[in-house]
């Protein structure tokens, strides 16, 4: 099939519009997209399965103010002082995306455990290692990817995987739940 210098130049300009509507359409989009942010959820027990978390119920000989975090080469200690006797936090202002560190506080379901983050949900993580160390000697690593990326539809597609002491985890959902044997 021959195409005359007028058919390629017709196709050329179809082809060039079409490719510039879509562009337009992406960019002018009234779509917006709220990207979750990256925020580690974790909670240990015993082997009897007590949570060693609640300060009300812990044993003595585990001293939650010992609990740190290390992540990108900085060190955050738990943070305990805001929440009231509850596990409430205690807030005046309606929830803002922040980096709070190393928090102790109380899941919706009455739950002890404490959180990491929050970590930007478009940022590109590589693998960086969240180290939680107990306190008592010991530790436990997560480690962290997170790839974002907009589609040229102007979505967004991220990929999240958490790996917990080299172990890739069967969720991308950042709960991890430890157990420590009883001394």
């Amino acid at each position: 099939m021959v195409f005359g210098k007028c058919n390629m130049k017709r196709i050329f300009n179809i082809l060039t519009a079409a490719v510039l509507v879509m562009s337009c359409s992406v960019e002018n989009s009234d779509m917006v997209y709220d990207i979750a942010p990256i925020v580690s959820y974790i909670y240990l027990e015993d082997s009897d399965g007590q949570n060693m978390l609640d300060p009300h119920a812990r044993e003595d000989s585990f001293d939650i103010s010992r609990i740190s975090a290390e992540f990108r080469g900085q060190t955050y200690a738990v943070d305990m002082s805001r929440f009231n006797e509850t596990g409430a936090w205690i807030s005046t202002k309606a929830y803002m995306p922040q980096f709070s560190g190393l928090m102790l506080q109380v899941d919706r379901y009455g739950k002890w455990m404490i959180s990491f983050g929050e970590l930007d949900g478009t940022e590109n993580i590589a693998n960086e290692n969240l180290v939680i160390n107990w306190g008592d000697g010991s530790s436990n690593t997560i480690t962290i990817f997170n790839n974002f990326r907009w589609k040229w539809d102007g979505s967004p597609v991220i990929t999240r995987r958490f790996y917990v002491d080299g172990k890739k985890q069967d969720t991308d959902i950042a709960v991890f739940k430890f157990v420590k044997n009883k001394k």
